[in-house]
């Protein structure tokens, strides 16, 4: 569970992404690494998880360069892979995102983290992304198709003002004079 973790903090991808990952949608010789998100974990009409070949919007197929932490970990996890997944379940196939959060609850039971989930992890992401790079960066991070679901739902609000402490003492510092 923590490598999906440091996936969701190095990318700020879906659950569902990240569960659907392969290793040909992975570019660790790139500099830096990259990660291509194509697909995402859904049920079909007879309630068994496949591999659905679309994301969630057309903005979803997004290729996003990956942090050293981030890289890291998928080399260690390629060199100990022996299947196409890149995140499998214990027995290999493919994982459900609903099983994946309810071992997150589970794990974090009792503990001062017991309300975090996978998606505070992309809203977090977003935050950051916002505050260093702009609204359009954590568009683009999240794969959304629009500023509006981005700011809506994912960007933390700053409740604080810009620091314009040097606009304002050339505007009216001169007042006291």
């Amino acid at each position: 569970m923590a490598d999906v973790l440091d996936m969701l903090a190095g990318t700020g991808m879906r659950l569902g992404e990240i569960l659907a990952l392969q290793w040909s949608d992975i570019d660790l010789v790139a500099s830096p690494a990259t990660v291509t998100a194509r697909a995402t974990v859904s049920l079909d009409a007879h309630g068994k998880i496949f591999i659905q070949e679309h994301g969630k919007t057309v903005s979803s197929h997004r290729t996003l360069l990956l942090p050293v932490f981030t890289t890291k970990l998928l080399e260690k996890r390629r060199v100990e892979s022996t299947g196409v997944l890149v995140f499998p379940s214990g027995t290999g196939t493919i994982r459900w995102p609903h099983n994946m959060r309810r071992q997150w609850r589970g794990a974090l039971a009792g503990t001062e983290y017991k309300d975090v989930s996978p998606r505070d992890f992309r809203k977090a992401v977003a935050t950051i992304l916002k505050r260093q790079s702009g609204t359009e960066a954590a568009r683009d991070q999240l794969g959304h198709s629009s500023d509006t679901v981005t700011r809506k739902h994912y960007i933390e609000i700053l409740h604080m003002g810009p620091n314009a402490t040097s606009i304002l003492d050339n505007a009216f510092g001169k007042m006291d004079s």
